[in-house]
């Protein structure tokens, strides 16, 4: 199942911005609506989540941010950034650039990204906390360069080339994840679309937890039998050793 959704995936990117962020002077992002990502190209910061989880941001961090939720990132090494004094400016159009340049800063390359498949919707609907990526692999990191050559350049075919870019850094992407986590509750639903109203219950709180009928009876099964059936199927154990097998990884808290 994830090999034709990484076959089928379409991605349309909406929008790319390379960010100078200072300290005192965050990146807030607001709920967007779609996909974003945000690529640490240099600099160290702190990402705060709408959850107010911390997480500490280097260069070659990639964070992949579900539609709907909001980001803050702000610098963590230097001094509060300002502006000491301002002066009319006497250029053509009236604009003058008073960034520091001798002072720390994250240097952030930003996207929006519109994902969707050719067997119906995005893979990203069921994404409901950010990914994310500490120091991404060299092969990633080249790809995030590439992409900030392209917007640099903004030669014929840029958009294309932005597009074609993503979807390797995707599927490079979901390899690491597969490899490293592959129980991820993320990538769990994209392997069995079916089962994901199963596991979205499985990773919620534990004070909420549903048994085998309520389960089954969230996934339309009308026989717990059947659901334990496919759920084993899948995912090679039936749903209770696997809820322990989520709860032991951290996934379930």
């Amino acid at each position: 199942m994830l090999e034709n959704t990484l076959k089928d995936m379409l991605i349309n990117v909406t929008s790319f911005a390379v960010c100078d962020i200072r300290r005192g002077w965050p990146l807030q992002t607001p709920s967007l609506g779609t996909v974003s990502l945000h690529y640490i190209l240099r600099g160290k910061g702190s990402m705060i989540d709408q959850n107010h989880h911390r997480t500490l941001l280097n260069t070659g961090s990639l964070v992949i941010c579900p539609p709907d939720y909001s980001l803050t990132i702000d610098e963590v090494a230097g001094e509060p950034f300002g502006i000491n004094h301002c002066t009319p400016a006497h250029s053509p159009h009236g604009i003058r650039s008073h960034t520091d340049t001798t002072l720390p800063g994250v240097l952030i390359l930003c996207g929006l990204l519109e994902v969707d498949s050719l067997t119906g919707g995005s893979p990203f609907d069921r994404l409901h906390t950010p990914l994310y990526f500490e120091n991404s692999n060299a092969d990633i990191q080249h790809l995030f360069h590439q992409l900030f050559q392209e917007l640099a350049l903004s030669t014929l075919g840029a958009t294309a080339m932005l597009e074609a870019l993503m979807k390797q850094c995707f599927i490079l992407l979901l390899r690491e994840l597969h490899a490293n986590a592959p129980e991820h509750p993320w990538l769990l639903t994209l392997e069995a679309p079916e089962l994901h109203n199963a596991i979205e219950a499985m990773t919620q709180s534990r004070n909420q937890r549903l048994n085998i009928d309520q389960l089954a009876e969230r996934c339309g099964y009308l026989r717990r039998s059947q659901f334990s059936t496919a759920f084993k199927t899948n995912f090679g154990d039936d749903p209770d050793t696997y809820r322990k097998k989520l709860s032991f990884t951290g996934h379930g808290n």
